[in-house]
Parts: C-alpha cells; structure tokens; sequence
C-alpha cells in the first residue's frame, strides 16, 4: 500500500512538473490563442481542408502534424490514474449571446467577469463552442456532442473544460436560445435582448478527468491544460439534431497520448 502511495505521489509530482514546464516554453513564445481562428477559409472537417491535410495548409498548422500532445484523446477509465483532483468552482456571469459563425464553425463570445477557480488559480471564461459528434472519446466510445468552455489565466495560460452531450427528453433553456439565433449564413451577430448562462449546460455530477494537449483546431497550439468532465449532460435529441443540421460534422479524429498520463479524479 506505501509503495502504491508512493508511485502516485510520484506520477502526479511529474505530471505537474512537465505541465509547469511547457506553461513556461508557453509563455516565452507568446503563443496565444482563445477564440475563433481567423483563417477560417483556410482549414475545414472534410476533404482536402480537412483534420488529416491541416498541417499542411498553413506553415502556421505544422503543429497539427508535429504536436506530440495533441487533442483530443481517448480517455480509458482503466488506464488512467485514479487520484484526488482538485474541486472547480464556476464563477459565470449571465452574458449577451454573441455568436460568430464561420461554416462549421460555431463560436460564443462571452462578456468579461465570468471565470473557474482551480486551486487558487483563476482563469477567465473566453467563450465557447461546440461539436458533433463528441471528440474525447470514453473507452473508444463518443458522446452525441461536446462543448468546450475556453479560459485564459492571468499570464495566458490556456484551460479548456469538456462537457460530453448525450441525446435524451431534458429540454435545456440555455442550448435551446443558442440554436433559436444560430446566423443562416457566417458572419456574426449580437443579441442584446438574449441572455445566457453556461452554468447551465455544466453536468450536476462534475467528476473529471485532467491531462495535458491541444487545442483541436487549427493551429493546434499545445500547452493546454484539459478538464474533461467523465458524466454527460442529458439534453433533448431534437437539440442535438438542430445543431447538426445546421452546422454539420465538426470533430477532430482522435489523437495518440504518446506516453501522457491522463488523471481521473478518485472523490
């Protein structure tokens, strides 16, 4: 029992070192992202703009195909390292929907104040966007869809919460406003009379699970730390369907861990 103790005292010590290592490479190469990339006719899901040729479209994607810790990944419940993680703590404002829409690209801008607090650390909430189907994948298997929370910390420092969506009879107020102004054609837009929450589309049981990647779009810049949430947010099938008829397929195929250690929180 000292001996298991002591291996993943260990496991953790190493995983928290590399991490704060590439935070620091992070930081002295500027590299920043957080939002909807700009070349957005440049790249795309399918054909020959799509996830296998992105590292060649650009000199700027290169990391797509050189990355080692890409993402997304598959998360297999019995390989990863069981452990107590520290608790979240979601400080979300209500916001003025904004929307920018570019093809299969669907992003919500948020207004600043809202932030997650992990361990004393804050990181703001950026914004947010979506796909379909899921991209983390739990035991080969994936979700209907995926939301992604998109934080910046103090120094730039990038977090990303997952929150896999499966199809059921749960009518949720917040995804349902989204899909009613989604914009029929690209372009952006403001609705000031429209407000939203994301505390609304977080899972009431909010196990996770914790590793080291990338952003899943171009640039596929690393450094990202991931908090992917193991329990899923039951919404209406009809929801789901909306979104996929409009946008369309939008994952990226999963990428190998070579070597990472993903933490699965124990509590």
């Amino acid at each position: 029992m000292l001996f298991v103790d002591e291996f993943m005292r260990r496991a953790i010590t190493i995983l928290l070192l590399t991490f704060m290592v590439q935070q620091a490479v992070a930081r002295n190469t500027g590299a920043r992202s957080g939002g909807m990339p700009g070349d957005a006719g440049q790249w795309s899901y399918a054909g020959e703009t799509g996830p296998a040729h992105w590292a060649s479209l650009s000199e700027a994607f290169s990391q797509c195909g050189t990355g080692r810790h890409q993402s997304p990944v598959d998360i297999n419940i019995r390989e990863t390292q069981q452990t107590p993680l520290p608790p979240l703590n979601f400080h979300y404002r209500t916001s003025i929907l904004s929307i920018d829409r570019e093809g299969g690209r669907l992003w919500i801008d948020y207004d600043s104040g809202s932030y997650l607090k992990i361990r004393g650390n804050r990181y703001k909430l950026r914004g947010f966007d979506f796909h379909t189907p899921g991209e983390h994948s739990f035991n080969g298997n994936l979700a209907d869809m995926e939301i992604h929370l998109y934080h910046l910390d103090s120094q730039g420092n990038r977090l990303i919460v997952a929150i896999p969506v499966i199809g059921g009879h749960r009518n949720n107020f917040t995804l349902s406003r989204i899909w009613e102004n989604i914009p029929k054609r690209s372009g952006n837009r403001h609705y000031r009379q429209v407000g939203i929450n994301p505390m609304f589309l977080l899972p009431s049981d909010r196990s996770y699970a914790f590793y080291s990647g990338s952003e899943t779009k171009p640039p596929c810049v690393e450094n990202v730390q991931w908090v992917v949430f193991t329990n899923p947010l039951n919404v209406s099938k009809s929801d789901i369907s909306r979104f996929r008829d409009i946008v369309g397929s939008n994952a990226r195929p999963i990428q190998p861990l070579n070597g990472r250690i993903v933490l699965q929180d124990s509590h």
